[in-house]
């Protein structure tokens, strides 16, 4: 459960990247395009040059097919897609952690297995650049690889979290925090051996 978890938190993540993205180039383009049709509208009959008016749209008119020819509105609408789709999908699953039955789970793996191959079919694929960012700031710790015996969850955090926690030397666990730290396999080979 928990590596599904990580699965859909870094799509939801990169989609949110990838959405913020998309949405500055199209309002930077967009802004553009609207800015020199405007600069043309205004400086062309002031200056009475009526070749800065055609240049001025001209440029502006370039802009915004650029615009359109890259489809950033689409794409903004379809990474809002993913970003919300990825979203519903970790609440649902920490519904599921936090009691609701897992005779449910199946239906909502078919479920995510079908809107995961039409977010695969209708954007555009995550970029290296925003997964190694991912990845440079979220660590994944499955449960097993736990050090607490209380059975504490430790969440999906940002990897400066988990490496200032483990540098403390008491555990924020009550059970914990008075007990001695196991002894490594060296200290007890040391302590078997008759002096």
């Amino acid at each position: 459960m928990d590596s599904l978890f990580a699965f859909y938190h870094k799509q939801w993540w990169c989609y949110r990247k990838m959405l913020n993205h998309f949405k500055f180039y199209n309002a930077l383009f967009n802004g553009m395009a609207l800015l020199l049709m405007a600069a043309g509208i205004i400086a062309g009959p002031i200056l009475e040059n009526s070749t800065l008016v055609g240049c001025l749209a001209a440029v502006g008119t370039v802009v915004k097919g650029w615009n359109d020819s890259k489809k950033y509105r689409f794409k903004v609408d379809m990474s809002r897609f993913a970003f919300t789709t990825y979203a519903k999908a970790l609440m649902e699953l920490r519904t599921y952690v936090r009691g609701l039955p897992f005779e449910g789970l199946e239906g909502f793996l078919i479920k995510m297995q079908t809107l995961d191959d039409t977010i695969i079919d209708f954007t555009p694929p995550l970029p290296k650049r925003c997964v190694q960012d991912y990845h440079r700031q979220f660590f994944y710790q499955p449960v097993g690889a736990q050090r607490y015996v209380d059975g504490c969850h430790r969440p999906l955090m940002s990897k400066s979290y988990w490496v200032e926690k483990d540098k403390k030397r008491n555990p924020h666990s009550p059970t914990l925090l008075f007990s001695e730290p196991w002894p490594s396999e060296e200290e007890e080979k040391e302590e078997e051996e008759p002096e």
